[in-house]
């Protein structure tokens, strides 16, 4: 409504300016300073005008930039997700995200320390002597390294030894824990298949919609409406991962509390904590973000920025 208001103001504004300019007596002597500034006044308004009057048309025109770009990501994402169960993408990522899951877990398991900097509850006696081992390791080899030895040979094997004991008790603790690990990735992996197969497929759509307009990714200069450049990539990125993470967290975020609280065999504390704690969240959308990226890319939809691609290569 402003808009049109202004357009019709500039308007009537540059008829009377030209209005004066017709009837001005051509045989008074006018001032040439004057007349300068009322060209230039002129031009301005007609360079207002001719650009209010190409607004509805580039308005136009990027509004089907925006329309074709969200019904080609649309369609591009339905066949990453949308074949159910047997969606090839949802399946291999899956592995690639128990690969994580279980690099993470393994991790935090030999801190000795939880994330609250408390003293984990010692459940097995391999974890109690590897955590005494970690928390005086330094001390422990500074000690072997003080003796005298009958030879450089004897002092090798030696502290190859401490450190082989301290790997064999890490392997003997893992090994202990690996069937809760297994237990608890087969729920999760459920889990996160329905979400990519079942709940996900239906917000696509809407999504792709609203990542392309807050992304504005047809907005650039050089926009297209079969693809994203590379320029737009970082805004592509952000809204689609925020859109995506809100979807992810809003489903397995209910889900896969109750599924774990239903499980046939009791699960430890920290075990539980480990997977509803939203670093499992973020890690897992950004193998997955990370695939839908490289699939957008390989269909020519997104260019990928070569930084990108090697910062990927490099984790």
């Amino acid at each position: 409504m402003k808009e049109q208001l202004t357009v019709q103001a500039l308007g009537l504004l540059n008829e009377q300016v030209q209005a004066r300019i017709v009837h001005y007596k051509a045989e008074l002597e006018t001032n040439a300073e004057l007349d300068a500034i009322t060209a230039q006044v002129v031009a301005q308004l007609k360079a207002m005008q001719a650009s209010a009057a190409e607004e509805p048309a580039r308005r136009r025109e990027l509004a089907e930039l925006q329309a074709e770009q969200t019904r080609t990501l649309s369609r591009l994402l339905e066949r990453c997700f949308g074949a159910g169960e047997s969606s090839g993408f949802a399946t291999s990522n899956l592995k690639s995200v128990g690969r994580r899951m279980a690099k993470l877990f393994f991790e935090s398991e030999l801190h000795e320390k939880t994330k609250g900097n408390k003293d984990k509850t010692i459940h097995f006696p391999e974890q109690g002597v590897f955590y005494v081992l970690q928390r005086y390791k330094n001390r422990l080899h500074a000690e072997l390294e003080g003796f005298s030895y009958a030879n450089d040979e004897l002092k090798r094997a030696t502290a190859a030894l401490l450190s082989k004991t301290e790997k064999d008790l890490q392997v003997a603790f893992l090994s202990r824990r690996s069937p809760e690990l297994n237990r608890v990735m087969n729920i999760y992996t459920s889990v996160l298949l329905r979400f990519l197969t079942l709940h996900l497929p239906p917000h696509l759509g809407e999504l792709s919609g609203a990542v392309v307009r807050a992304a504005q990714t047809a907005s650039q200069p050089n926009s297209v409406g079969y693809k994203i450049h590379s320029e737009s990539f970082a805004a592509f990125r952000r809204e689609w991962e925020q859109g995506f993470m809100r979807l992810l967290v809003g489903y397995c975020g209910d889900q896969l509390p109750a599924q774990l609280a239903a499980g046939d065999q009791e699960l430890r504390e920290d075990t539980i904590k480990f997977f509803t704690d939203p670093h499992i969240f973020s890690e897992t959308a950004q193998v997955l973000c990370d695939s839908v990226y490289d699939f957008l890319c390989l269909e020519g939809f997104l260019d990928l920025p070569m930084d990108w691609r090697v910062s990927l290569a490099r984790s």
